[in-house]
Parts: C-alpha cells; sequence; structure tokens
C-alpha cells in the first residue's frame, strides 16, 4: 500500500501505548523520545520519534545518547518515514550507527472471514488467573522476559482496551496474542507458538479471533510489527496484512 502517514501515526501511538504498560519508559527531549527499559535488547532502549529540525539535531542526539549511556545501554535509533529532518540518517553515519535490523508494520486489509481456521484449535480471553499461562506462552525462557511479560500483562489486564488471547489445542495453551484498543486503533502483539504446535494453524485462528473482535469494536486500523523477512512476515501477509511502512534501529558502539 502507499505511504499513509497518519495510518503509521496511529500505529506507532499504539505501539507506545503498549511499551507503556511496563516494558519501557518515555522520555521527551523536546524533539525525540527517548526509551528506556530493563529489558537488555537495543530495540527497547532507544531514540525515536524525531520532530525537530537540521540545527538542533547535534544536541539532541548528544543528550539522548547520554541519556542511554548513563543506562549502561549502547546509542540506539530508531528511524520510521515520519522522522525529521531528512539528514537524521547521515547523521547517525557520521556518529558511527549502523543499521542493525530492519522490521515491517503492516496493516490489515483484508477479510477475516477468509483466514483459514482449524477446528483443531480453541482460542479464549484469558483473564486475571491466565496471566502466568499466558506469559509462559508469549515470553520464551528469558528471565527478564518473562518477568516483563507477567508484569505487563498483569497491568494490561486491569486497563480497558487489552484483551488477552490464548490459543490451546486438546486443552493445553499452544499460542498467545495481545491486543490494544486505542480509539479506532487495534495494535496486535505478543504473537507466538509454541514450536511443538506449530503448523497447525493457532496464530491463523488467533489472528481470525482478534481482527473480528477489533472490527466489531469500530477499529478500522488494525497493525503489528513483525521482521522484516521470515515466516511471520509471509504468514501474516498471507491473512492479509500489508506493509504500512518500515522500521530501522540503528545501533552504535
Amino acid at each position: 500500500m502507499d505511504f499513509d502517514p497518519a495510518i503509521s501515526s496511529r500505529a506507532l501511538t499504539n505501539e507506545r501505548l503498549r511499551i507503556a504498560l511496563g516494558w519501557g519508559e518515555y522520555r521527551d527531549l523536546g524533539g525525540a523520545l527517548a526509551l528506556t527499559s530493563d529489558a537488555p535488547i537495543e530495540d527497547l532502549n532507544r531514540i525515536e520519534s524525531f520532530t525537530t529540525d537540521k540545527r538542533r539535531l547535534d544536541g539532541l542526539l548528544d543528550i539522548g545518547f547520554a541519556l542511554l549511556r548513563a543506562f549502561d545501554c549502547a546509542p540506539a535509533v530508531c528511524l520510521t518515514p515520519l522522522d525529521r529532518p531528512l539528514s537524521l540518517e547521515a547523521q547517525l553515519e557520521r556518529r558511527g550507527l549502523r543499521e542493525r535490523q530492519r522490521s515491517v508494520t503492516m496493516v490489515f486489509r483484508g477479510d477475516a472471514a477468509a483466514i483459514p481456521v482449524s477446528g483443531d484449535v480453541a482460542v479464549r480471553r484469558a483473564g486475571p488467573d491466565d496471566a502466568a499461562a499466558f506469559r509462559d506462552v508469549a515470553a520464551g525462557s528469558e528471565k527478564w522476559a518473562r518477568r516483563l511479560f507477567l508484569g505487563s500483562t498483569i497491568e494490561g489486564m486491569q486497563h480497558p482496551g487489552n484483551t488477552y488471547y490464548i490459543g490451546s489445542i486438546d486443552g493445553q495453551p499452544a499460542g498467545s496474542m495481545h491486543v490494544l484498543i486505542d480509539h479506532a486503533t487495534a495494535g496486535i502483539y505478543a504473537v507466538r507458538t509454541l514450536r511443538t504446535h506449530r503448523k497447525r494453524g493457532v496464530c491463523s485462528a488467533l489472528l481470525a479471533t482478534a481482527i473480528r473482535d477489533a472490527q466489531s469494536a469500530g477499529c478500522d486500523v488494525i497493525t503489528l510489527r513483525t521482521a522484516s523477512d521470515g515466516d511471520a512476515r509471509r504468514l501474516f501477509a498471507t491473512a492479509g496484512f500489508v506493509v504500512a511502512h518500515e522500521n530501522a534501529l540503528w545501533v552504535g558502539g
């Protein structure tokens, strides 16, 4: 699809709301946002959402990178087509940052009824008693991820607009999905299927349910972010998602 700044802005705002559910803390630098987190990954310790001009860019990067170093994090910046000024990439290169990874933000443009749903998969909405089960599916084995997923899930369940889904096979949790609805925008997160249950239609069943629920709630933008290549992007494309914009993570030494 053609780049639509309004849709991309809504998707990024929804993502920031999700991060605020216990994943990290934003600080307004006056021309960009700084995100810091207990998570030991660069994608949650970065500068983003640039709205500055060329004259103020150097000082803004100095402040942002100093803040990241104070949290023992390397300089990192997430860029999207919405960021300004246009000279930002060149400035990052001069500072020794290089593009480390690329992801895509995708928007649903398909038909939820056309997504194949396996009769072997049962999808239910998780309640507070299911927070640990949701964490066990969504977080994997990393201790920091399990801690943050559990805290974020418990907090999110206390706020309207958050729905957590568990897909099960033979009564056993096999997949997870979190949907955050903000006005008419729905963001899809925590998409994961346990390795032992992959290629059995778990993700498709979760997507079909989540999309129908979001549309019933009045959402006209349903979005998610995934790696720019790989099986996940192909699965989402098959389900009816198209690329809204690319995200590039730049990291320095």
